[in-house]
């Protein structure tokens, strides 16, 4: 397990919209999950004998990733709905962590890059807000936009009643309009559309969260 990753510090990075988890990275408890999440996303990510070339992180929120992933590219963009005013959030954080990041207005049902283009792709804890009907749409374009041979990423929680416990708990909410696909559906839609290299369920027996890594 990768012990050493870069995250931003709490001074230097804020939320950019009010279903942003980032304050939970920081809590004394629950952070250890949200944080371990990326650790294996970044495990399946990093390679020994190269840095990439190009990395896409779609749905990269406040980019609390960035400052690790900088590290595994010559260049890195981030794609998000954001419009400028989020998107200036994020930037101040990246002048203060002093990093550098493409940041791209654009949807995952319609990445506006060329075929072939990208190294590797990491979309942790967004295609859950898709609707089911454009779940194979974004896996496409996700697809698309990946070099032969390249890695890409996916994680995304349970919706099972340990993650509404949780919610409930945790979040004080039972609120998950904003999660529309559930994680059998996405399993069943990446095992349709891509090539599995392997997959982490966190926790094992009773997985909350799952990480997929596919090669194109």
């Amino acid at each position: 397990m990768i012990t050493n990753m870069r995250l931003p510090k709490k001074q230097n990075i804020q939320e950019t919209n009010p279903e942003d988890p980032l304050k939970y990275h920081f809590m004394p408890f629950i952070g250890r999950f949200y944080i371990k999440r990326l650790q294996i996303a970044l495990e399946y990510l990093v390679s020994e004998t190269k840095q990439y070339d190009k990395i896409l992180e779609v749905g990269y929120g406040s980019g609390i990733f960035f400052p690790e992933l900088v590290r595994h590219c010559k260049k890195l963009r981030g794609l998000e709905v954001f419009g400028l005013k989020e998107q200036n959030i994020v930037r101040k954080m990246m002048l203060k962590e002093n990093i550098c990041v493409d940041l791209i207005q654009g949807s995952i049902l319609d990445i506006p890059f060329p075929g072939d283009y990208f190294d590797a792709l990491i979309c942790i804890s967004t295609i859950e807000h898709l609707e089911p009907k454009d779940i194979d749409q974004a896996l496409s374009e996700i697809k698309r936009v990946v070099k032969k041979d390249g890695t890409i990423i996916i994680g995304f929680p349970s919706m099972r009643k340990s993650m509404q416990l949780y919610a409930m708990m945790m979040m004080k909410t039972l609120n998950f309009d904003h999660h529309k696909s559930n994680h059998k559906l996405i399993l069943k839609k990446i095992n349709d559309n891509m090539k599995v290299a392997t997959m982490t369920k966190f926790f094992r027996f009773l997985p909350i969260y799952y990480i997929v890594k596919c090669i194109k």
